[in-house]
């Protein structure tokens, strides 16, 4: 009787546990997303991003200076009096061995001039929205900005997944993932103008070809998705803003056809303001100037040498030589190869399906990504290409993956070894990264001969620097934040799996089926309810 009550139970207890699975791994992605989100957010104190005197300074005092913040006149130069704990927030930068304890000798009542504002170098936008989240306390101020960047971005990315086809939306998340860990995670939760750069332009363009594949409301709300990244880029950066134009071509080239009027008009649109912008920008400025200055000797000979160091270049965007901080918080070696590692294997999964215009479209945006900088870090604006961040070009490495990622069909499977590897190298790089750079500030690295720079094992053993109030210890956060990526990765995995495997199947022909057209035509009927379920889901 027993058995017989057993063996009827098992479906029904089967049902169950599927009906519950994919909501529960939803939520588990999500409070995972939160939880490495405001690790990032508190992994770093005020002013550890470059520039974030500058940065800081300029939104608690945005343009016009004058009207926003008590000013006064030294040597003829306009200096405007913010606090203290903003122009001075970066008081350990370049050195390494030293936490962020030496912000305790300034206060937040003290008002101090300084020089180091933004009068005309960055667009409006950035600054005059994180003013409206300023006040007396500084700290707090600045934990505030960063979790609404952080907000941003989840939203939007969210947005972006919840709304595109499930073959597309595959590809716009590891994209994300692959571009974004952890240099780009860490610049996404900061005070730094990069921020929206990175978030505006990958979801620019994420949003765009989703767009391209989509049908209905949902085709015009990811059009509406893209609009609003476009306006993060506009006000963050003058080459974000021209990045629209770039990301705008890579994806037109990609999958636009003749039925994708309204979205070739809405790009085109979008570009010319990023184009306008850009030219508007202090940074345009700058390499005109560049260009009258030098010579072409000079030039060619530069040139040679960036071209040169173009690979540690984009080793940057996993952290070689440009992790957290001002540079100055060196990661271990192991996460920029195992970083890189997984680029590559990405890269080659791309491989697996090809055509001229994916080749075109691919080809276009690597020359966007390699040749701006190379235009840009030339003197007297930079030394070399050295001196010009990798994190400037980071924003096009996510439009560049999308590219490459895109197919109709997958060609080949991923194992669940292969899988298996992923989550775990991705976790690590993560995770060791958070590590070194909490105690970076909280305690200082420790230089280690013949081994180099080394952070302390327990985040909680000699703690000088912590957020004031703050209700864990930095090893808690660390902990939690790990743990949340990794659940997050894993679960992820898990609701898109299935789906990959259904895709491979059986998918519909869509907008980028130029890419790898399928071998064998679809019948029409076993198509029109293959593209009706993906759309409702």
């Amino acid at each position: 009787m027993a058995r017989a009550l057993a063996d009827h139970l098992a479906p029904l207890r089967d049902r169950f546990v599927a009906s519950a699975a994919r909501p529960l791994a939803l939520i588990i992605v999500v409070l995972g997303v939160l939880a490495v989100s405001a690790g990032w957010v508190f992994a770093s104190p005020p002013g550890a991003s470059p520039d974030d005197d500058y940065h800081l300074v300029s939104s608690w005092c945005p343009r016009p200076a004058t009207s926003s913040c008590a000013t006064t006149t030294i040597d003829g130069n306009l200096y405007v009096m913010a606090p203290v704990t903003t122009s001075h927030a970066p008081c350990e930068a370049f050195k390494a061995d030293k936490s962020h304890a030496c912000i305790y000798e300034y206060s937040d009542d003290t008002m101090f001039p300084t020089d180091r504002y933004n009068d005309g170098q960055y667009p409006y936008g950035f600054y005059q929205f994180h003013h409206l989240f300023t006040g007396h306390n500084v700290e707090h101020s600045v934990w505030v900005m960063r979790a609404i960047n952080a907000g941003i971005a989840i939203i939007l990315m969210g947005a972006i997944a919840a709304l595109s086809r499930r073959s597309v939306r595959f590809s716009v998340l590891l994209a994300a993932l692959v571009s974004w860990t952890p240099i780009g995670l860490y610049f996404i939760a900061s005070n730094n103008p990069s921020s929206w750069a990175i978030t505006g332009v990958f979801c620019y363009g994420a949003a765009l070809y989703s767009a391209l594949n989509a049908q209905g409301w949902r085709r015009w709300a990811l059009l509406g998705a893209a609009a609003f990244a476009a306006l993060l880029c506009y006000g963050s950066r003058g080459d974000a803003a021209f990045y629209v134009f770039v990301a705008s071509l890579g994806i037109l080239i990609l999958a636009a056809t003749r039925r994708h009027l309204p979205e070739i008009g809405i790009a085109t649109v979008l570009s010319i303001i990023g184009v306008w912008c850009m030219l508007g920008s202090g940074q345009s400025e700058h390499i005109a100037q560049s260009d009258a200055s030098v010579t072409l000797r000079e030039r060619i000979d530069i040139a040679i040498m960036n071209i040169r160091y173009l690979p540690e270049y984009f080793a940057g965007f996993v952290g070689l030589d440009s992790g957290p901080g001002w540079r100055d918080t060196h990661l271990p070696g192991y996460t920029t190869i195992i970083g890189l590692l997984v680029l590559g294997a990405v890269i080659f999964f791309g491989a697996r399906a090809m055509s001229w215009r994916k080749a075109l479209a691919a080809f276009m945006v690597f020359g966007a990504m390699a040749g701006i900088p190379l235009l840009i870090a030339t003197p007297p604006t930079f030394p070399n290409l050295g001196g010009y961040h990798s994190r400037y070009a980071l924003p096009l490495l996510g439009i560049w993956l999308v590219i490459w990622l895109a197919s109709s069909r997958k060609n080949s499977s991923i194992t669940k070894g292969q899988l298996t590897i992923f989550v775990f190298f991705m976790s690590v790089v993560d995770a060791v990264a958070m590590h070194t750079t909490i105690a970076r500030y909280v305690s200082g690295l420790l230089y280690i001969p013949h081994l180099g720079w080394i952070a302390p094992g327990n985040l909680n053993g000699n703690i000088q620097w912590w957020w004031a109030g703050a209700p864990i210890t930095p090893m808690t956060l660390w902990i939690i934040a790990t743990a949340g990526y990794t659940l997050a990765l894993i679960a992820g995995s898990y609701l898109i799996g299935p789906r990959v495997r259904d895709a491979e199947e059986a998918d519909a022909p869509t907008v980028h089926a130029a890419i790898a057209p399928p071998a064998e035509p679809l019948p029409e009927p076993a198509t029109t309810a293959v593209r009706e379920k993906e759309e409702t889901e």
